[in-house]
């Protein structure tokens, strides 16, 4: 099966229209890893259309927060004005869509979160927290499957832990084509779609083909101004528009 990983959406109808225009019908299913809103300014039309598309979506800790304010209390200044904007904004129907949403699911190759297994605000980026996901993963605790795929920090990254128990980095090649081993154990982030940290400002996502055992890491350029037309038009931080460019 082929599965196309998306994360980190964040109301940029812009950018989700061009990674599913590159997607074309190359996937079986398409996964949303979370954080459908949040930040830019079409919340309504993206999750229109990830529920026209049939996307089997996870709850991110902005769409939560967006059903439910009180959990935007961590959130800088900047996040939390965008929270409060699409919570008056979002239809009733996709309110309920974004608070029916689950934090994880479990595939027969392992799980999807948005943060982390235990939480949807936690990021994972740095090695020790690798390292205990991975030893979880090893020794069974989360259930069956060597792969964990996870959003949230916006950035393209691959742990791997290998059969000695060595975690490390796995470099993405410039093919963006990486194998799996069954015998050892990934965490494996997409990037982002709509808000990417990477210093690149193309969207970022992939294919995962479980037959093959091979993730596809895939960018995909898009044309900013509407986007940008559209944060200042409805009065969010210009920051969000100036980071949408720089790719940070």
């Amino acid at each position: 099966m082929r599965v196309a990983v998306l994360s980190d959406i964040h109301a940029n109808l812009e950018a989700l229209r061009a990674v599913l225009s590159d997607l074309g019908k190359g996937a079986d299913t398409i996964l949303n890893l979370g954080d459908l809103v949040g930040y830019n300014a079409s919340p309504n039309e993206c999750v229109d259309l990830v529920r026209d598309v049939g996307m089997h979506s996870i709850a991110g800790n902005h769409d939560q927060a967006a059903c439910n304010p009180r959990l935007a209390a961590g959130f800088n200044i900047y996040a939390h004005r965008a929270v409060l904007w699409t919570r008056e904004v979002l239809y009733g129907e996709n309110t309920r869509f974004l608070a029916s949403l689950s934090e994880n699911s479990r595939f027969d190759f392992g799980l999807a979160c948005h943060g982390t297994p235990e939480s949807t605000t936690s990021y994972l980026g740095l090695h020790f927290q690798a390292r205990a996901l991975l030893k979880k993963m090893k020794n069974g605790s989360l259930g069956r499957g060597n792969v964990c795929l996870f959003g949230h920090t916006h950035k393209r990254k691959v742990w791997r832990m290998d059969v000695r128990g060595k975690v490390a980095p796995e470099e993405i090649p410039e093919n963006g084509t990486i194998e799996l081993l069954p015998e050892e154990f990934y965490l494996i982030n997409p990037g982002s779609v709509g808000q990417p940290r990477s210093g690149d400002p193309r969207s970022s996502y992939l294919i995962f083909d479980t037959r093959e055992n091979t993730v596809s890491f895939r960018l995909v350029e898009y044309d900013l101004a509407p986007t940008i037309g559209k944060i200042i038009a409805a009065g969010l931080p210009e920051f969000f528009a100036q980071r949408l460019v720089d790719g940070v």
